[in-house]
């Protein structure tokens, strides 16, 4: 069906429940199925080929608005033909203040035969509750965990009365969980779940992970993950497989200890989620930007032999310019090369801001590092380019490249030379909504010029149109596109 072999896919999930969801001309690759609660919904990709832009569409009649919770859809993660979206069914309970989440992850498919179509797998809906130990401020006071709003998050459902919530953080109500620690339900959280596809012992098999926790071996000084694993065929049916938690150590320098630990105090309640997931051969890489580093679980290996590794990205002083928050803004990982080449992408500007307009003077540097394998067997980031503003400037006019910072770097999966960016300006106030003008701008790194500049938001013309939701939420806070090899297989 595609000439190409890849897509950026829109990670804003165009929900249509009540009109404007595309028809089968629009977008002949459909799908439908329903939740564990038996609520029917709807999807459709409209597939195109970098750098424009695809949409995923959900029909879903009946539920929430997504205006209500921003996460009640979720495009999770990809790799090969396989996509995985999370959908949450929100209900409110009688009598309580909380609200019950229920979360139903799908495998879509892509498939070629008879004719290009997709394909929806259920899969179960994961029962395991979180044993959370508090943060190491929370230890010894109990009162700390309102301080940080940990009550919030932690109720669990009776399994005898779905309107009772039981409070476990003190080990309280004959529950047997030790006392100073937290169960509640299990929450999956955006970037904390990866996928997989590979063929194992000659059937092709998938495996979803979520990483939920880091925590100390104790008396080891070394540190654990805990990873929330469902294995199962492609070819399975509805609710096939099992949830499974393993505990499995993280291979790591001793002093790198201070960066995981960093990383583990909050991680159970979504604080400190990984900036990005992504696949890199049969490995699920959970990416953390602020921490500065990521840890690669290698999912094919059998129990004995499972591996989580630690690895830093580049600690070169360019990378520790920008306040720590929001750093996917001008940072990627990214796979390439067919899969083969694994390449750390960074747009880092001399003024250390993330976005807004460059000052006279003021400009931007683009770095590139691959990741290699030394002699010795090490993994170790090498830099391979660097291009400058200036460089660029001066191989493009303003028209072509309007002078601001480049944001959102994504290397083509196909072509390890050339990165999209967007690039965004601030309009004046559209009443009480502000408005952003996007564009993508498409750069080879070696000839240094500007392969093509398309429109993403155009401003307040687009809050009158059928995007109108797309715009507001994208105003607010941009986020980066989920590159996909889905196209090559229909």
């Amino acid at each position: 069906m595609a000439d190409w072999n890849w897509m950026m896919l829109d990670r804003f999930i165009y929900r249509r429940d009540d009109g404007g969801f595309p028809d089968e001309s629009t977008a002949p690759l459909r799908a439908s199925s329903s939740t564990s609660l038996g609520q029917a919904f709807h999807l459709a990709i409209i597939p195109a080929q970098p750098p424009a832009i695809s949409r995923f569409y959900v029909r879903w009649p009946g539920r929430t608005t997504p205006e209500e919770d921003a996460y009640e859809t979720d495009l999770a993660a990809a790799h090969h033909d396989l996509l995985l979206l999370s959908l949450t069914s929100i209900e409110e309970l009688k009598g309580s203040p909380y609200r019950r989440y229920t979360q139903d992850h799908f495998i879509c498919t892509a498939r070629s035969d008879p004719v290009p179509h997709l394909h929806l797998k259920r899969l179960p809906v994961c029962t395991i509750p979180m044993v959370v130990p508090p943060p190491p401020c929370c230890k010894d006071d109990d009162d700390d965990y309102d301080d940080y709003g940990f009550n919030d998050y932690i109720y669990s459902y009776d399994d005898d009365d779905s309107n009772d919530v039981v409070d476990h953080h003190n080990g309280d109500d004959g529950d047997d969980t030790a006392k100073g620690t937290m169960q509640q339900p299990r929450v999956f959280f955006p970037n904390t779940v990866g996928l997989v596809r590979a063929k194992y012992e000659d059937e092709e098999e998938f495996t979803v992970a979520q990483l939920a926790m880091i925590n100390e071996i104790p008396g080891t000084g070394m540190m654990e993950a805990e990873v929330c694993v469902l294995r199962s065929r492609v070819s399975a049916r509805d609710d096939d497989g099992t949830w499974e938690v393993k505990k499995i150590p993280i291979q790591h320098k001793n002093y790198e200890y201070n960066e995981l630990r960093d990383w583990s105090i909050f991680l159970p309640l979504g604080f400190t989620s990984p900036d990005a997931v992504i696949t890199f051969n049969r490995c699920i890489c959970w990416v953390n930007y602020n921490i500065g580093g990521m840890l690669l679980y290698e999912v094919f290996e059998e129990q004995c032999s499972a591996k989580i590794s630690y690895l830093r990205l580049s600690h070169s002083r360019e990378f520790l310019t920008s306040p720590p928050r929001f750093l996917e803004a001008n940072r990627s990982v990214c796979v390439t090369a067919g899969g083969d080449v694994l390449k750390y992408i960074t747009s880092i500007r001399s003024d250390g801001e993330l976005e807004g307009p460059l000052q006279p003077r003021e400009g931007f540097d683009i770095f590139s590092h691959t990741l290699r394998t030394t002699k010795t067997g090490e993994m170790k980031w090498v830099r391979d380019m660097v291009v400058t503003s200036v460089d660029l400037w001066a191989h493009n006019t303003s028209g072509t490249l309007p002078r601001n910072g480049l944001l959102f770097p994504l290397l083509s999966m196909d072509d390890l030379n050339t990165v999209h960016f967007m690039l965004s300006e601030e309009l004046p106030k559209e009443g009480d909504q502000k408005i952003k003008k996007v564009w993508l701008v498409t750069i080879d790194l070696v000839t240094k010029m500007v392969n093509s500049i398309l429109p993403y938001i155009e401003g307040d013309a687009d809050l009158r149109g059928e995007d109108a939701d797309m715009v507001k939420e994208k105003s607010h806070r941009l986020k980066p596109f989920l590159p996909s090899e889905f196209p090559k297989y229909l």
